[in-house]
């Protein structure tokens, strides 16, 4: 289960987070992101609300499937299965062996999957070690590619890793007091579709 907060931010409140936990900035080294979104012609995925993509990271493409479960004050938890692959046939054929519903990979497997959105950005992660927990926090900046539109985006991603979840949840409530982060409610994919 993937848990991270998700925080509608600029470069400046990053920069100044990072300071505040002590964070290098020499150990930041960005990430090329570049996602294509699948659902079949009748839009089963969207109403389900599973999110299917391949995206390139760098120079490397995986297959990604998100099974929405829950989001509230920007902390979204979901279900999430990943893997190498360079077609969406390839990354349903081993999603399974990563714990993602088999029916569902083999039904998708044999459907029309046509692309619905592109979200391409620019990451820049960086580990946090708290006393109690490690973090990735991340600053994302991109845009948003749907029906012929586009919109730019900014945000702070602080995704969970190991050790006390409560300590981890406790702490980013208060980063986010701190530096008035916004809450980000809707996932990339939800504000791509929106558009």
């Amino acid at each position: 289960m993937e848990r991270e907060y998700k925080w509608t931010a600029d470069r400046e409140q990053f920069t100044a987070l990072c300071t505040a936990l002590s964070l290098d900035p020499h150990m930041i080294f960005p990430l090329s992101m570049d996602a294509i979104y699948f659902d079949t012609p009748e839009g089963m995925l969207r109403e389900q609300k599973i999110g299917l993509r391949l995206r390139r990271e760098n120079a490397e493409t995986l297959c990604c499937m998100k099974l929405r479960n829950a989001s509230e004050n920007g902390l979204h938890v979901h279900e999430e299965y990943e893997c190498a692959a360079d077609t969406l046939a390839e990354g349903l054929l081993q999603l399974p062996a990563k714990g993602a519903p088999a029916a569902l990979c083999e039904t998708l497997a044999q459907a029309c999957l046509l692309p619905i959105a592109q979200v391409s950005f620019l990451r820049h992660p960086i580990l946090w070690e708290h006393g109690q927990f490690s973090a990735e926090l991340c600053f994302d900046q991109g845009h948003f590619v749907n029906n012929g539109r586009d919109a730019t985006f900014s945000e702070i991603e602080c995704e969970f890793k190991t050790g006390d979840l409560s300590a981890f949840e406790q702490a980013c409530t208060a980063l986010a007091a701190q530096f008035a982060l916004v809450p980000e409610l809707r996932s990339k994919l939800a504000r791509a579709l929106s558009l």
